[in-house]
């Protein structure tokens, strides 16, 4: 009802110099019909078809003037020229054609800015491959020279973080290279364990698995290993002793370290773009990118991705895959 009123209100607004005209006219009418000394009954017939007329009027306008009220209500969130109601003044169509020009230029703006970030993400992800060159060809001087560990554990992370800008890359290109098939999770956690070999023998730290022998999820196996490769990293990072735990507890698979935590203020924000916390501003080396991507692609795979977090006792992350997923 109030919205009835508020919309009688506003059309009475916009109309006020037709209602205007016709009570200055029906005044005049009356004054005149007065002077010439005629009977009430005529006076209040004139009145009356006068009242009949301007409501019929109203009633006719309102329900137009509704409806085109409604397609523009419509236009604010989806414009298209169909949804464009009829114009009925020369106004009303200069307005309709600046607002399709305007539409025209802002697609045009859109699609130039697209091809040009896409320009820009193409030469990027050129430059990141030929950086793997010269990496490539220090891995093999490491190994000429007495295969340093420290020098290989420090030139494995250079190559992580370029095959995480390649990755974030491929985000950004909105590249839906996606395979879904049955993974067993035992094989693929093994696989990715088998790259950080090097850090998990530095550090002394120990791997486990619980209730993993038989599990098998339906994903897409290549991003879930970038997912494993963020989550694992992270894990070895900030844990300089103890236990790395992998449990899959019947609608998820969690990853529990014993490393030093995370403080509970930096909790909520810690798959934000960019958001490198406490713990990330201590290594300067932290991008802020690991978790925004592993969250991003575990979305697409129509995952999701939860952290827990108490200081000094460890961090857990739980990966829900689809058919648990709510």
């Amino acid at each position: 009802m109030k919205q009835v009123l508020k919309l009688t209100k506003a059309f009475i607004w916009e109309h006020k110099a037709t209602y205007l005209v016709w009570v200055l006219l029906l005044g005049t009418q009356s004054l005149t019909l007065y002077l010439y000394d005629q009977t009430q009954v005529i006076l209040g017939d004139t009145l009356l078809f006068s009242c009949l007329i301007i409501f019929s009027y109203t009633l006719v306008a309102f329900n137009r003037w509704q409806k085109k009220l409604r397609q523009l209500q419509l236009l604010q969130t989806n414009f298209s020229h169909e949804l464009l109601p009829s114009s009925t003044s020369q106004v009303e169509i200069l307005y309709q054609q600046i607002a399709e020009e305007l539409e025209q230029k802002l697609v045009a703006e859109l699609e130039h800015s697209r091809l040009k970030k896409q320009e820009m993400l193409e030469d990027f992800g050129i430059w990141l491959h030929q950086v793997k060159t010269p990496v490539s060809a220090l891995d093999l001087l490491i190994q000429a020279q007495g295969n340093d560990p420290k020098m290989r554990a420090e030139l494995f992370k250079v190559n992580e973080y370029l095959q995480l800008m390649l990755n974030y890359l491929r985000q950004q290109l909105d590249n839906s290279d996606l395979v879904f098939e049955q993974v067993a999770l035992d094989k693929v956690i093994k696989e990715v364990l088998k790259k950080y070999a090097l850090f998990f023998a530095q550090k002394g730290l120990r791997a486990e698995f619980i209730d993993l022998d038989t599990t098998t999820v339906t994903t897409d196996k290549k991003w879930l290993i970038f997912i494993l490769e963020q989550l694992i990293f992270n894990a070895i990072k900030y844990t300089n002793t103890g236990t790395i735990t992998f449990i899959f507890n019947g609608d998820h698979l969690a990853i529990k370290d014993t490393g030093i935590g995370i403080q509970s203020q930096d909790i909520p924000r810690v798959f934000e773009k960019g958001f490198t916390g406490y713990n990330g501003r201590q290594d300067q080396r932290a991008s802020g990118l690991g978790l925004y991507l592993s969250q991003k692609v575990a979305l697409k795979l129509g995952c999701k991705l939860e952290l827990t977090s108490k200081v000094g006792q460890g961090t857990t992350v739980k990966i829900y895959f689809p058919k648990h997923y709510k």
